[in-house]
């Protein structure tokens, strides 16, 4: 009974000190299911977690429409074409002796044997003249074309000369007997205006390549009309170094 007691002291002991010592703010037994009710209750709730959101998907592209018709292949590239500079200028071919003779010597003087002042020269045309007579020193006939010598100034046929002495000479009849001596009926080639035919023209002529008016020049039967021209000056002073034709009593 004793012993019954003093474990009965202590327990109480116990739980007075158990009294004093538990929190006063926390209820025993069913108070404290309630208060802890209550403070889970009077907790802020947590905030819901985020959602993930899905990447949109994006829509398909829509298949390309069918082609009409097949495309042709392409072509293969073809090779890079180079520019290719251009060459030198072919030379010119040789001129035939009549033509360069009728360049070298008319070519400063018009169909009138005047030389030009910028202007286009006549287009002439070559024509070949048979049965050519001689009338004077600087005037040929071909049936019924008069074709007078062009760039030279010549005696008429009847003209006479003075010699050194003061004796007169027909140096007009020796000058047409010199060009009819040269061209012996044979045919003439001349340069004539283009267009229809005339009876009397000047013109440039020549016989197998020497030029008439220049060849009357260098005998001596001829003076230039133009002494600028270069080749019938040349011949012109020949003709005096060497007292040929109308120079020949010039002393």
């Amino acid at each position: 009974m004793e012993f019954a007691s003093r474990i009965f002291s202590i327990l109480l002991g116990v739980a007075v000190v158990a009294l004093l010592l538990w929190p006063a703010k926390i209820p025993l037994g069913f108070g404290g299911v309630w208060w802890a009710s209550q403070k889970a209750q009077s907790r802020p709730e947590p905030p819901p977690p985020p959602v993930k959101s899905e990447p949109q998907q994006q829509p398909n592209p829509p298949p390309p429409p069918p082609q009409a018709a097949a495309q042709p292949p392409a072509p293969a590239p073809q090779p890079e074409q180079h520019a290719v500079e251009p060459s030198a200028a072919p030379p010119k071919p040789a001129q035939a002796p009549e033509a360069k003779a009728q360049s070298d010597q008319g070519a400063a003087l018009n169909e009138n044997g005047t030389k030009e002042t910028g202007a286009s020269p006549p287009q002439t045309a070559s024509k070949l003249y048979y049965r050519v007579t001689v009338r004077d020193g600087g005037t040929l006939q071909s049936g019924g074309v008069v074709i007078k010598l062009a760039g030279i100034a010549t005696r008429a046929a009847d003209a006479t000369c003075k010699n050194a002495k003061g004796k007169n000479w027909a140096c007009g009849a020796e000058a047409k007997a010199a060009l009819a001596r040269l061209i012996r009926g044979r045919a003439v080639t001349c340069r004539v205006p283009q267009g229809p035919e005339q009876k009397d023209i000047v013109a440039r002529c020549s016989l197998s390549g020497d030029d008439l008016s220049t060849w009357m020049v260098r005998q001596g039967w001829a003076e230039p009309k133009d002494a600028n021209e270069p080749a019938l000056a040349e011949a012109e002073q020949a003709a005096k170094k060497d007292k040929l034709g109308l120079w020949r009593g010039s002393d």
